[in-house]
């Protein structure tokens, strides 16, 4: 989930120093607009640094539609061996709007080390400059279908029966969830660099493998589904994000159970493995080895796998599917809602489905070998 606080104001006792690149021309001939410029992407990248964001440098409505950009950005710097930013190329693009590129590198190891190269926007405000993400005009010329309540953007192909099935289970869950129905833009992008790359994340060695957003994730208050997986279908990740947006009390989700959720409907993460291969996954997992404990694997969190799946992710899943053949969806949903840390979900389980941790390990072994 994206969970960033913004817009605080403060006073800022030091601000990160903007330096040029004096090896490229600079596109701003007029001192006077440089400075400007020069003096707000001070300002602006200082406030990232603090990973405190204010009106002064953000359109805060901007700033919560592309809320994954800011997130990104905010804290960069942080690292004493961080040099400070440098302006890699600047030019106008019209209205007195410039494109900037700013490269954040470091040292690491005893050599230089790239971090980031980001592309941002300059648009005059007031006196000054307030700084937007690129992501519309990076994302124009996609080709945009829509069916019923979702918007498809995409740069080459859309795969039709893909895009409407997943049009279907987002009726479905809302419906089931008695929760609303997001009128949403979907970007389908072909792969995760293209994503970041709409973002104005031109290079990042900070978030080019991280799980977590490749995955799929909503932006814009959860109105924007992405996913770096050219795939019209992602169910995996937009679950998790629709119950955090559109559902009340997600400080009370349990999130390894919603993964489970996302996998028995979706499949699981990248490889789309259903609950079949899963099963089967675990059967051998428990041949090869016989004495596993799949309680104890549970509470390991992340820390325990099957097939490169997390293992509680994967048993969630499992007792998801056990909770619907004896219970309505409303009474299997509610195991979502067992606390942030899961500390009423084996109480929760227990009466429900009368299980225990005494007997847990031997439901696990039932399920998967029936």
């Amino acid at each position: 989930m994206i969970l960033f606080a913004c817009l605080f104001a403060y006073n800022l006792s030091a601000q990160v120093a903007v330096h040029r690149n004096f090896n490229l021309e600079l596109a701003e001939k007029d001192s006077l607009t440089s400075t400007k410029i020069e003096q707000a992407l001070n300002g602006f990248l200082a406030e990232a640094q603090a990973q405190n964001y204010t009106e002064k440098y953000i359109d805060s409505t901007h700033l919560l539609q592309y809320e994954f950009f800011f997130e990104k950005l905010a804290g960069i710097g942080k690292h004493p061996a961080f040099e400070q930013p440098l302006v890699l190329k600047s030019y106008p693009v019209g209205d007195g709007i410039f494109r900037l590129s700013i490269g954040f590198t470091g040292v690491l190891d005893s050599q230089v080390f790239i971090y980031q190269i980001t592309e941002l926007k300059a648009v005059p405000y007031q006196n000054h400059y307030r700084f937007f993400c690129p992501f519309e005009d990076n994302t124009q010329h996609f080709l945009t279908k829509r069916i019923d309540h979702v918007t498809y953007h995409y740069s080459t192909e859309l795969d039709q029966v893909k895009a409407t099935q997943f049009v279907s289970f987002t009726q479905d869950l809302a419906e089931l969830t008695e929760g609303p129905l997001p009128q949403l833009d979907y970007y389908a992008f072909r792969d995760l660099d293209e994503l970041l790359k709409a973002y104005g994340f031109l290079y990042s060695a900070r978030q080019c493998n991280f799980l977590c957003y490749d995955l799929g994730f909503a932006d814009n208050g959860g109105n924007t589904f992405l996913t770096g997986t050219n795939n019209e279908n992602y169910i995996f990740g937009y679950l998790g994000e629709y119950l955090y947006y559109h559902l009340p009390d997600a400080e009370q989700i349990y999130w390894p159970f919603v993964q489970g959720l996302s996998a028995y409907y979706g499949g699981y993460g990248l490889s789309y493995d259903d609950m079949a291969e899963m099963k089967e996954q675990f059967r051998q997992e428990l041949k090869a080895n016989p004495e596993i404990d799949f309680l104890a694997e549970f509470k390991k969190g992340r820390k325990s796998s099957v097939n490169r799946h997390f293992s509680f992710y994967v048993m969630s899943a499992f007792l998801f599917e056990k909770a619907l053949e004896v219970q309505d969806f409303a009474g299997a949903f509610s195991l979502v809602y067992s606390g942030s840390e899961g500390e009423r979900f084996f109480e929760k389980l227990e009466e429900l489905l009368s299980i225990t941790e005494d007997n847990f390990h031997e439901t696990i072994v039932a399920i998967i070998s029936g």
